[in-house]
């Protein structure tokens, strides 16, 4: 396994994979808004990260691991994706904005109740793995790379129960906090466990 800067050409493969790999698929069974809402989520995130950590296993991309670094300068930027990101969560306020807004304000909500009492450095904003590599311990191996530089650091990561959440729990992540809400898909009510989960390094 070798880490290496994120290859541009990469970049679908991630959004195809985070369509199955984070289960993109239960807020939505339209094909067309799958492949956007993937694509708004992966630019996204990409925007926002000050760290970014990618595995290859050979010429094969493995995974990728971004990190949000409270101070640090951002280490991707790009003016189309920026405008991309901005038209689509125009246009999920005018269409999704229940979706959108039920997930984001337990987040908001978890968070600020958190941060009360602790202080945070950054966010683990992105975490994903190539699910055809098996056996190799790619998300294991991926995270203890960038936990290289996270000395004396508190980091703090979302998820919910459409995700492998179980994997934080055995990497000394502590889930401090959830919220049951309910995510529509189709006329389909989806219930989702939101959970903040953090670790102090």
């Amino acid at each position: 396994m070798e880490f290496k800067s994120l290859r541009r050409r990469d970049f679908g493969k991630i959004q195809q994979f985070a369509i199955t790999g984070m289960h993109l698929f239960n807020y939505t069974s339209n094909r067309i808004e799958l492949f956007f809402y993937a694509k708004y989520f992966w630019y996204l995130e990409l925007l926002r990260a000050t760290r970014i950590y990618a595995a290859y296993d050979g010429d094969e991309f493995a995974g990728v691991l971004l990190l949000d670094i409270a101070g640090e300068e951002k280490a991707y930027k790009s003016k189309w994706a920026s405008i991309f990101v901005k038209v689509m969560e125009w246009v999920m306020q005018w269409g999704y904005a229940d979706m959108s807004d039920q997930y984001s304000n337990a987040n908001t909500t978890m968070l600020a109740k958190y941060k009360k009492d602790h202080a945070v450095d950054g966010e683990l904003n992105f975490f994903l793995v190539n699910g055809a590599i098996v056996g190799k311990g790619v998300g294991s191996k991926l995270l203890s790379e960038a936990e290289k530089d996270l000395q004396g650091k508190r980091i703090y990561l979302y998820t919910d129960d459409g995700s492998t959440f179980q994997f934080y729990d055995k990497r000394g992540f502590t889930r401090v906090g959830e919220k049951q809400i309910s995510m529509l898909n189709g006329t389909d009510s989806v219930p989702l466990t939101t959970m903040l989960y953090a670790k102090e390094y």
